[in-house]
C-alpha cells in the first residue's frame, strides 16, 4: 500500500532547467579521450568542460581509497519545500542590494550541479542542475572539515593536544619551522608561515605553495620534503592572522595517521562513515605516495554529504545510533578560532561577499563561522559545507566554475543557505 503523501512534499527533487544538464548523461567518447588526454593541475583548475569531467570522475585520475557503505542505510525523509527558489538574500557589503532569486542562480555561471538542505531532520531541498543523484563528486577543501573532525576526535580521546608541536606528532617535522608552533595553530590556519594560498601565490610556479601542489597532485616532488622547507614569515607571529593553507590540513593528515597507525581513509571510515549509514562509498584520493589528500580529496555523493553535515546538527540521530559528534567536541571546533586573527586575513573579504554580512571568525578548518555557531567551509571551484546547530539546519552542494570572480562572480550559495536557515528557523 502506497503511503500517501505528505502535505507540501514535492514529487521528486527540485527541478530547473540548467545548461549544466549535459553532465547528466554521459559524454562522447572523443571528448572524454580528449579530456583524459590534456589531463594536468591547471587544466583540473581552469574551470573549463575538462575540469567538470574530472570533478565526477576523481578515480580516473588519482589513486584512491574506497571505504563502502555499511549494510544499513539511513534514511532520509523528504518534505521538498520548492517555495525556497524564491529565496534572496541582502547583501550588506554592496550597498544592502537584494541578491536573488536562488532559482536564477541555479542557473547561472557558477554552474551549480547538485543542492541539499535539511532542516530538523528533514531534506528540505533537493536540486540537480548538472549531476544525477548517485553520481559522485569532489568536495575540494570542504574537505578539510573531515581532517580537523577527526584531530577532535583523537583530542577527545586524549591522544591528541592541541598546545603541542606538530612535529611531537610526525618525527619528520622536528627541526622545522613546524616545530614552533601548536597544532591549535595548524587547525586555525594561523602559523606566521609562508605557505598561503593566494590568487598571486597559486598562479607564481616559483612560489612555496605552488610546488607543494605540483608535488601533492602531480607527484612531481616530494611534498613531505617540501613541508620540511616552510620559512616563517617575518615581523609576524603565530595566532595573530589566518592564512589559508592546504599544507596546514596535509599536517594534519599526517598526525592522525601517525597517531592512530591507520591510513587516514581506514580511521574516516571507523569514526564517521561507518556511523552515518551512507548510501554510497566514500572514496579518498591519495597522492603518489599513497598518502590521503586530507585537505581535498574527499568524493561522494550529495547525499552522502549531507549526511556528514548532519552530524554536526541536534537532528544526529537520523543518521546515526549515538552521537558522532558530541557536544563536547562541537564545542571544541566552533570555540577553537581566535577572532583577531579573520579580519586582516585574505578570507574575510571573501566571507563579506559569499554571505553579504562579515562573519566573526575562522575556526579548526572551517574559513567562516558566526556569533550565532553557524559554520562553513567553502570548496574550490565552488562546493561547500554549511553546518548551523542552533537552527538545527545543515546543507551542502556541488558545482564548478572558475574561481576567477570577474568571470563568473562571487559564490552567493553562501548567503542563500543562511538566509534558508534563518527563514526555516524563523530567526
Amino acid at each position: 500500500m502506497t503511503e500517501p503523501k505528505k502535505e507540501n512534499e514535492a514529487e521528486g527533487p527540485i527541478q530547473v532547467d540548467s545548461p549544466m544538464k549535459k553532465w547528466k548523461s554521459p559524454q562522447p567518447l572523443a571528448f572524454v579521450k580528449a579530456a583524459a588526454s590534456r589531463w594536468s593541475f591547471p587544466n583540473w583548475q581552469s574551470g573549463n568542460d575538462d575540469s567538470v569531467y574530472y570533478n565526477m570522475n576523481i578515480p580516473s585520475f588519482f589513486k584512491t581509497q574506497i571505504a563502502f557503505p555499511p549494510e544499513n542505510t539511513s534514511i532520509l525523509e523528504r518534505n521538498l519545500m520548492p517555495e525556497l527558489l524564491d529565496l534572496t538574500y541582502v547583501d550588506e557589503g554592496n550597498d544592502n542590494k537584494e541578491r536573488g532569486p536562488l532559482k536564477e542562480y541555479l542557473v547561472g555561471p557558477k554552474q551549480v550541479q547538485a543542492m541539499m538542505m535539511m532542516h530538523q531532520g528533514k531534506v528540505v531541498f533537493e536540486v540537480y542542475p548538472g549531476m544525477n543523484p548517485r553520481d559522485i563528486h569532489i568536495w575540494m577543501s570542504a574537505s578539510k572539515t573531515s581532517a580537523s573532525l577527526l584531530c577532535v576526535l583523537l583530542w577527545e580521546d586524549g591522544k591528541l593536544d592541541f598546545e603541542k608541536s606538530p612535529a611531537d606528532y610526525v618525527p619528520d617535522l622536528k627541526g622545522t619551522p613546524w616545530e614552533n608552533v601548536t597544532v591549535k595553530h595548524v587547525m586555525n590556519m594561523c602559523t606566521a608561515m609562508d605557505i598561503e594560498e593566494t590568487f598571486a601565490s597559486l598562479s607564481n610556479p616559483k612560489s612555496w605553495i605552488a610546488s607543494f601542489f605540483t608535488a601533492l597532485m602531480e607527484g612531481k616532488g616530494d611534498w613531505r620534503e617540501l613541508l620540511r622547507t616552510t620559512k616563517p614569515l617575518d615581523g609576524e607571529k603565530p595566532n595573530e592572522r589566518f592564512r589559508y593553507s592546504t599544507a596546514n590540513t596535509q599536517v594534519l593528515t599526517i598526525i592522525v595517521e601517525e597517531i592512530t597507525n591507520m591510513c587516514y581513509t581506514d580511521f574516516f571510515n571507523e569514526r564517521i562513515w561507518s556511523k552515518i549509514g551512507p548510501k554510497d562509498a566514500f572514496i579518498m584520493g591519495l597522492t603518489t605516495h599513497n598518502t590521503a589528500v586530507g585537505g581535498g580529496s574527499n568524493v561522494t555523493t550529495i547525499e552522502d554529504m549531507l549526511r556528514y553535515a548532519a552530524i554536526f546538527t541536534p537532528s544526529w540521530k537520523v543518521v546515526a545510533k549515538e552521537p558522532v559528534v558530541s557536544e563536547k567536541a562541537l564545542k571544541c571546533i566552533f570555540e577553537m578560532g581566535n577572532p583577531a586573527c579573520y579580519p586582516p586575513s585574505e578570507e574575510a573579504a571573501y566571507g563579506l561577499r559569499w554571505f553579504g554580512h562579515m562573519p566573526e571568525k575562522n575556526t579548526a578548518q572551517w574559513d567562516h563561522a558566526f556569533p550565532d555557531g553557524a559554520m562553513f567551509k567553502h570548496g574550490n571551484m565552488g562546493q561547500g559545507i554549511y553546518v548551523d546547530p542552533n537552527r538545527d539546519f545543515c546543507a551542502c552542494y556541488f558545482g564548478l566554475a572558475s574561481n576567477d570572480e570577474t568571470v563568473t562572480g562571487p559564490d552567493m550559495m553562501p548567503g542563500y543557505l543562511r538566509a534558508a536557515a534563518k527563514k526555516l528557523a524563523g530567526k
